[in-house]
Parts: C-alpha cells; sequence; structure tokens
C-alpha cells in the first residue's frame, strides 16, 4: 500500500509508492527532496507517518507586539525624546530533524509516472542590452566566382566589339538601299512618266506649305525625295553612331579601342551636321547650312578613316591578315573613284552618252551603272566588317572549348 508523509518545507501532506521505501521523492507541492522511510523505521519513529500539526499562520500586524512609541503632549514639544522601546524578536519554529539511524539515501531518481518540470523560457529584462545576432556563415566559393583567366577577359572584350559591328553591318544595309532610290526613279521615269509635281501632299499650318512668309514650301517630288532619302539616312547614321561606340568596349592591348571610340564620336558630328544641312538649306538658313555642310565634309572622311585603321588594328591582333586585305581592297575601290569621275566621265560623254536614246533609256543605264558601282563599294566595306566579327567569334569559341 501507498506510504503517506509530511513535507518537512511546506508541511503538506502527500503519498507514495513502496517502490520508494528508503528513497528520496520530490514533494508535489514545492519540489524539496523527502525521504522515504522504510516499514522497519516507520514502526520505530512513528514520526515520519504520523499527522503532522498544522502549521502556525505568519503573525499579522494586528498581532504585532510591537508597541508605538508614547507621543509627548505639546507642552513638552522640543524636550529630549524618550529612549524608544526595544521590539522583541518574533520566535520562529525549530527545523524538524529526522532520525540520522538510517543511512544515506541513494540519488534521487524520477517517478516512472512524474513528468519532469519542463525548464522555465529565458526572459529578458525591460531595457538590458540584446544578445547578439549570431554571425552569417561565409559563402563558400563558387565555381561563377573564381578568378577568370586572361584569355577569357579577352573573349568578353571581343565580345562587346563582336556587338558593335553587328549593328554596323546592319546600318550598310540601309546604306546599300540608298542606291536603290536612283535606279527606281529612273525606271519610273521611263515606265509611267516623269514624278508627280506641283504642291506637296503633306500641310502644317505655319511651317510647311501653310503660305505664310516663314513657312516651308515642298512640292510632291522633294517630298518623295526626303522619304526615299531621308529615312535610309537617318537610320544608317544613327545605327552606325552607335555600333561604332559600342566596338570601342573592346581589349586595350588591340590598339582599336580608343580609334573605334574617336571614330563612333566623329560619326555621330557627321549624322548632326547632315541633318542640320539638309534642314538649314531648306529654310534659308544659308550661313548655318554653309557651316553644317562644312563640319560635315570635314568630319566624315576622318570618321571612316579612323574606322578602317581600327578593323585592320582588330584584325592584326586576331592573327586575321585577311581582314588587312579586305580593308585595302575597300581603300583602292575609293581611290578608284575620283579616277573614274576624272577621266571616265569626260570619255563618257564624248563616245557613248550620245549614242543611247531616249533620254530615259540613257538614265535608267546610267543609274544602274551607278548601283552596280555602290553595291560593290558597300559589299567591299561588308567584307572588311564581318572578317573581324567572324575572327572575334572564332576566338570566344575557342576559349569556350578550353574552358
Amino acid at each position: 500500500m501507498p506510504i503517506t508523509l509530511g513535507c518537512p518545507s511546506c508541511g503538506k501532506r502527500f503519498r507514495a509508492r513502496d517502490e520508494s521505501a528508503g528513497k528520496r521523492v520530490k514533494c508535489p507541492y514545492c519540489q524539496a527532496a523527502v525521504p522515504v522511510p522504510t516499514s522497519e523505521e516507520s514502526a520505530s519513529a512513528g514520526a515520519p507517518t504520523a499527522p503532522l500539526p498544522p502549521v502556525a499562520p505568519p503573525p499579522s500586524r494586528a498581532a504585532s507586539p510591537l508597541r508605538p512609541a508614547p507621543v509627548a503632549p505639546p507642552e513638552d514639544w522640543g524636550a529630549v525624546p524618550a529612549a524608544s522601546v526595544p521590539t522583541a524578536p518574533v520566535p520562529t519554529a525549530p527545523a524538524r530533524a529526522f532520525s540520522s539511524s538510517h543511512p544515506p539515501a541513494p540519488p534521487l531518481e524520477p517517478e516512472p509516472d512524474q513528468e519532469p518540470e519542463p525548464k522555465p523560457l529565458p526572459t529578458r529584462d525591460r531595457g538590458a542590452k540584446p544578445r547578439p545576432k549570431p554571425a552569417r556563415p561565409e559563402p563558400k566559393p563558387s565555381a561563377t566566382s573564381t578568378e577568370k583567366t586572361p584569355d577569357q577577359v579577352l573573349a568578353k572584350k571581343w565580345a562587346a566589339v563582336r556587338r558593335g559591328l553587328f549593328w554596323v553591318q546592319f546600318a550598310l544595309l540601309f546604306v546599300a538601299l540608298l542606291g536603290f532610290v536612283g535606279f527606281g526613279k529612273a525606271v519610273y521615269t521611263r515606265a509611267v512618266g516623269e514624278l508627280p509635281k506641283g504642291e506637296g501632299w503633306v500641310r502644317i499650318d505655319g511651317y510647311i506649305n501653310s503660305g505664310g512668309p516663314d513657312a516651308i514650301p515642298l512640292s510632291k517630288t522633294e517630298e518623295i525625295n526626303i522619304l526615299a532619302y531621308g529615312v535610309p539616312v537617318f537610320m544608317a547614321g544613327f545605327l552606325l553612331t552607335i555600333g561604332r561606340l559600342v566596338s570601342s568596349g573592346g581589349p586595350r592591348n588591340s590598339g582599336s579601342r580608343g580609334l573605334f571610340a574617336l571614330s563612333g564620336l566623329l560619326a555621330l558630328v557627321s549624322f548632326v551636321s547632315l541633318l542640320g544641312y539638309a534642314v538649314c538649306e531648306k529654310a534659308s538658313f544659308a550661313e548655318e547650312a554653309k557651316y553644317a555642310r562644312t563640319a560635315f565634309l570635314l568630319c566624315t572622311p576622318l570618321a571612316e578613316f579612323w574606322f578602317l585603321t581600327a578593323l585592320t588594328a582588330s584584325g592584326l591582333a586576331l592573327k586575321r591578315p585577311s581582314v588587312a586585305r579586305a580593308v585595302g581592297f575597300f581603300g583602292f575601290l575609293c581611290a578608284l573613284i575620283p579616277v573614274l569621275v576624272l577621266f571616265g566621265l569626260d570619255q563618257y560623254k564624248i563616245h557613248l552618252q550620245p549614242q543611247i536614246q531616249p533620254v530615259e533609256d540613257r538614265l535608267m543605264y546610267e543609274q544602274a551603272a551607278l548601283l552596280i558601282g555602290w553595291l560593290i563599294l558597300v559589299g567591299a566595306y561588308w567584307r572588311a566588317v564581318r572578317g573581324v566579327r567572324v575572327a572575334a567569334r572564332d576566338f570566344i569559341r575557342t576559349v569556350e572549348d578550353a574552358a
């Protein structure tokens, strides 16, 4: 049967199992360790299993033996106060001693039916210094964060050159379209008749064909020329400038980086000068048109010279001598143009032009010859640009395969 015993700390009684005889158990009320006597000790002592006397309640303020000090009458104010009555000490109950005849109990073991009390959660006082947060673990080095080899750095630079030259090649398509405009007009004149004339179709009050003093008059033929020549010229100039500036991101050791950048800046000035000349010439701003034409004639040859030099330097850096040959062939064609104009044009007017009749057929043949020459010139330019792009592509693929 269970053993009934009392806790010496809180004075409350509880029961323990027979298997706990001679051991220590925890009081279920105050968690104090209480020894459990055996049946022999209970018979000899009798105290642990006997009912415990009730614990005296703590003394209240009403039952306190302290007495207030006597208050002196008003006439005795200022006299030396009387000695205070000493307070008597409060008697405390002596600690209950157990019999020391039994040996010390073994270490306390938790009862199988009693669950251990969970540990209280840590609390932090208000205003106390917060605990520091744990440091983040350092990221492990990945394959992408490793240092790149010199060839991989060069491959990235040549990729920028390849992207820029792509826009240059795309711009050459619009340049090639300029040769078809004159040929198309000649074919239309021969097959249909003259181009439409008269006042233009576009009318903007105060600016174009409005009849005012500051309005710009435009005929139908001029509007056709603006549409046929203006759109390809605008797209070609814009893309040539962007492509050359992007190509300036190439490797420094190739010697082409600054050449591409200078060529792009001069191409930008030439592009703006050409647009300004066309507008000022039509708006009767003679002085401004003169300056714009001079800037275009100065910057355009310089821009093309620095660009062709950059192509040659890039081809030599990529070990492609064919690029230098392509640039040389384009230079030869450019040098051949003045020879044809100075000597061939005079011979054509003397010997061939009178024999080609009617005039419409002669104009169509002349425009066809100009178209063929223009396409040959643009094709040579395209070949030089493509040589650098192919060399850069092969270099990039070689580096990627080696990695």
